[in-house]
């Protein structure tokens, strides 16, 4: 009767306030009335208006259109369309749920108390209510999804290690990616990641100083090595998104001793420069990032850190003015920033045709694994190829008919006879159908 009532005030507040994704809300999460559960909300970014959204239940995930939520209380998991108001439901289904490139299948975790050997990940399929152990012996509760989110990451407890784990969602089949050691210090969760537009998995690890300091390694396997992106004098570590194209990642500095130092930086993917961003406040762990729609601005989530967690503040950094403000206080991680541009892109896609077009490759300077986006106006034949400096033809890396869009194709340093070749310059050229152009890219060794 508990469940029931609890869904009807649901669908009640959904009528009430409607839920139109045409204007930007971040949705967070905080103290319900009942004290052992967090309840949902969301907020204008101005703070103009403030709504209750489910009671007892906390907001785990929103789709990209921002349409349908994932909230789990009660060991029960709901997944509630925003625009039918429709809600179906996981009974014992365990937290953290995540959507999938499958808006029928999604992820989750199930706390394994009595189990030493960390939490189970599961799959589970609305279609045929069919539960899919894909991992155990997982630490910690945080899913990082693919760009695609045809696959996740995750770190995998050993006896005396810890492995960094790729696991493919349909197949349900997983791939070790590289071994790292035990977290150092107590104090802090050591290990963070995010899976990054360019497939590189972004994750905190200690240097030769005993630093932790941000790495990133390609998530194809082909090079398991591990690439040190930050020199910082202080511990980083990024915070958490559930946001899956960002062009920056945050990452906050902690002392060894103290605790956070307040200071936020950020990551710029494409640059591959870190920029500082501001001061937070010493006395609250930032812990989670989502961006505004125009990736402007961005709003920090934490919890205040003075001897007890408490919920704390969502602040709001505007890169066009360097000024932080506080959105709203007493809120727990995770955050969302949505906002509806469906509308905006359905007339430009009327109105403008995408063009041909060849776009820098993405990392360049690269090493081993770059990638060539690219735009196609029509069905083409496309051809897309790597010369060395002399002319040599060194990959034929797209030969075939392909339909009209936004496309991309990776090249990990091979040729055709799928040889890795020397660190120097190359030459990548695309022809479809009239369209001819050429681009220089760099692979280091």
């Amino acid at each position: 009767m508990e469940i029931i009532m609890r869904k009807y005030l649901l669908l009640l507040l959904l009528a009430t306030y409607g839920f139109s994704q045409n204007e930007e809300w971040i949705y967070y999460n905080k103290d319900g009335a009942d004290n052992n559960a967090n309840s949902a909300y969301r907020i204008k970014p101005d703070g103009t208006e403030n709504e209750l959204i489910m009671e007892n239940n906390q907001i785990s995930d929103i789709s990209e259109d921002g349409l349908k939520i994932l909230c789990f209380g009660w060991d029960i998991i709901s997944l509630i369309d925003l625009e039918t108001m429709d809600t179906l439901t996981v009974d014992d289904g365990g937290s953290n749920p995540r959507f999938t490139y499958d808006e029928n299948v999604i992820i989750y975790y199930k706390d394994m108390n009595v189990n030493s050997g960390g939490n189970h990940l599961y799959k589970y399929s609305f279609i045929d209510s069919s539960e899919t152990l894909i991992a155990d012996s997982v630490e910690g509760f945080d899913i990082k999804m693919s760009p695609d989110k045809q696959k996740f990451v995750f770190f995998q407890t050993n006896q005396d290690s810890m492995d960094v784990v790729i696991a493919d969602i349909q197949s349900g089949q997983t791939s070790n990616l590289v071994t790292v050691l035990p977290p150092g210090a107590p104090f802090i969760s050591l290990f963070e990641s995010y899976w990054g537009p360019d497939d590189y998995i972004y994750l905190n690890l200690r240097d030769g100083n005993g630093v932790i300091q941000l790495f990133r390694i390609h998530s194809s396997n082909v090079d398991n090595s591990l690439i040190q992106l930050t020199e910082q004098n202080e511990d980083s570590r990024p915070l958490a998104s559930n946001d899956i194209h960002l062009e920056k990642l945050a990452f906050i500095s902690i002392n060894q001793v103290t605790g956070p130092t307040g200071e936020c930086w950020l990551y710029d993917f494409e640059s591959n420069e870190t920029l500082y961003l501001g001061d937070i406040d010493s006395n609250s762990w930032a812990l989670h990032q989502t961006w505004s729609p125009d990736n402007a601005k961005i709003a920090i989530g934490g919890i205040w850190a003075t001897g007890i967690w408490t919920p704390g503040p969502i602040k709001i950094f505007d890169t066009v003015t360097d000024s932080f403000t506080t959105l709203v206080d007493s809120t727990w991680p995770p955050c969302f920033w949505v906002g509806d541009t469906d509308e905006q892109v359905s007339i430009i896609d009327k109105t403008l045709p995408i063009p041909y077009n060849l776009y820098n490759a993405y990392p360049n300077p690269f090493n081993p694994v770059t990638t060539l986006h690219y735009d196609l106006l029509e069905d083409s034949y496309v051809n897309i190829t790597i010369y060395n400096m002399l002319g040599n033809v060194v990959n034929n890396l797209v030969n075939t008919n392909q339909n009209s869009g936004y496309k991309s194709v990776q090249w990990n340093a091979t040729n055709n006879q799928a040889q890795p070749v020397s660190a120097g310059v190359y030459i990548y050229s695309i022809e479809a159908g009239e369209f001819r152009q050429t681009k220089k890219m760099i692979l280091l060794k």
